[in-house]
């Protein structure tokens, strides 16, 4: 049987990136997605990516904004306990909230959840998941290769001296730094998966990760679901 993981995430630029890290964590490993969207509440099923022999499936719940992620855990928490499910992880940004809302979000981040035989894991991105791509650095060459480290920093990324996780809107810093050659960042799907698709996911594993405590601790969660 295979194992079975649910992921709730707070929009489609979450949702994309989750699968592709998955995939590439997965590697010979067969995984099939159940991939869902909340509306007015409920959550309905959207896309099923499958797989001839999975290993792991896994349900990816996008809740279509933050403030979801985890009433959306506490109100499927039941059936996905029935459907043997072994892990709940969740994942939302911090932002538009600030750093010097941190504490507090991590203090009540599990309250009011429920405590049964299926762990519950929930992550914060800090402040947004775009911190994580603005640190993969080999990933803007293949967003265009006029973009320069000179950009980057004119883009309000001195990645020389400040980490990500420490800039208060990362997904707009990303949009400067292509804008720089002519491009966008923004959360128009094409523009998304344009960003995911150009991402080395090594890169993210072995060095993205060291530079990020949010997703270093997120990837573990992600680790722990599927092997």
């Amino acid at each position: 049987m295979p194992k079975k993981l649910a992921v709730f995430v707070e929009g489609l630029t979450e949702q994309e990136f989750v699968i592709s890290l998955l995939k590439e964590l997965a590697g010979k490993r067969g995984v099939a997605f159940n991939i869902q969207k909340q509306h007015k509440g409920h959550l309905s099923l959207v896309e099923l990516r499958s797989h001839p022999n999975p290993d792991v499936e896994v349900l990816i719940a996008n809740c279509d904004t933050d403030n979801q992620v985890k009433s959306q855990i506490a109100d499927q928490y039941q059936s996905l306990c029935n459907a043997g499910y072994s892990l709940i992880i969740g994942l939302r940004d911090v932002h538009p909230l600030a750093h010097q809302d941190i504490p507090r979000l991590q203090k009540y981040l599990s309250t009011g959840l429920p405590n049964g035989g299926v762990p519950i894991h929930l992550h914060l991105a800090i402040l947004e998941v775009e911190a994580w791509f603005l640190e993969e650095l080999t990933h803007y060459a293949r967003i265009d290769q006029n973009i320069s480290n000179t950009d980057l920093v004119a883009g309000g990324f001195d990645y020389g001296k400040v980490r990500a996780c420490d800039l208060g809107h990362p997904a707009m810093i990303l949009d400067e730094i292509y804008k720089r050659a002519g491009k966008r960042y923004t959360k128009k799907r094409n523009r998304i998966q344009r960003t995911i698709d150009a991402l080395s996911f090594e890169e993210m594993y072995v060095n993205v990760r060291q530079k990020s405590q949010s997703l270093d601790g997120f990837v573990h969660s992600l680790e722990m679901g599927v092997f």
